[in-house]
């Protein structure tokens, strides 16, 4: 919700679509505010499942809510304030393309290696990359992100599709307003020498398989 009418302000994507029942929108990733603030939207009172309502009578009498925090600070949403009144409609579109950018170049890198396939479409997308081996090298994308964070630090995780697809592994990389040209370039020059390391040693060994986080979230 804090991309697509950025990127694509002539593009129907809310309510407008029948199919489109709820609209997230994430101020602490795409809205440039630190974490604790985001909107849950619902087309109608109908689509919020009840086990999501709240009930308290905390100030005298009886209000539903299904906020996911109970009680906490105001600073988050006075900083999302701020970025709106300081960025407007102009400021977030020239953010979100020069993210879009930013991650079309490290798409592009990455295909240039040779060694992977570029999940998804190019015309309309968010600023990530979503990718995958092609082929068998010997080691796996989870060797890949273990690789990755032991060696350099960095944070690509890899997981399985949902069901029906469940045995797709994937990658994604999520290139944000603090990520520039450079940082795209020492990933994707991490990321080649991570597969050059894994090709020389192999896949992971046991004891670091044991670490590696492949379930659901992550």
């Amino acid at each position: 919700g804090f991309v697509w009418p950025f990127l694509y302000p002539d593009s129907e994507w809310d309510f407008r679509l029948e199919q489109v029942r709820s609209i997230n929108v994430s101020g602490h990733k795409f809205g440039l505010v630190y974490p604790g603030i985001g909107w849950l939207i619902f087309r109608e009172k109908a689509d919020l499942a009840k086990d999501l309502v709240f009930e308290e009578n905390y100030l005298g009498k009886t209000d539903s809510t299904f906020t996911l925090n109970f009680s906490t600070g105001s600073s988050m949403v006075l900083a999302q304030y701020y970025d709106f009144v300081r960025y407007g409609r102009a400021g977030y579109t020239y953010i979100m393309q020069n993210m879009q950018t930013n991650a079309r170049a490290l798409a592009e890198k990455l295909e240039a290696m040779g060694r992977f396939e570029i999940i998804g479409p190019d015309e309309e997308q968010l600023p990530l990359v979503a990718f995958r081996l092609a082929g068998d090298p010997g080691y796996d994308e989870f060797d890949i992100a273990w690789q990755l964070s032991a060696e350099r630090g960095w944070m690509v995780p890899a997981y399985t599709l949902p069901p029906n697809a469940q045995d797709v592994t994937i990658m994604r990389a999520l290139v944000k307003e603090t990520m520039s040209r450079e940082h795209v370039d020492t990933l994707a020059r991490d990321i080649e020498e991570a597969c050059s390391t894994l090709s020389k040693k192999g896949g992971a060994h046991e004891s670091e398989r044991k670490k590696i986080v492949t379930g659901p979230g992550h």
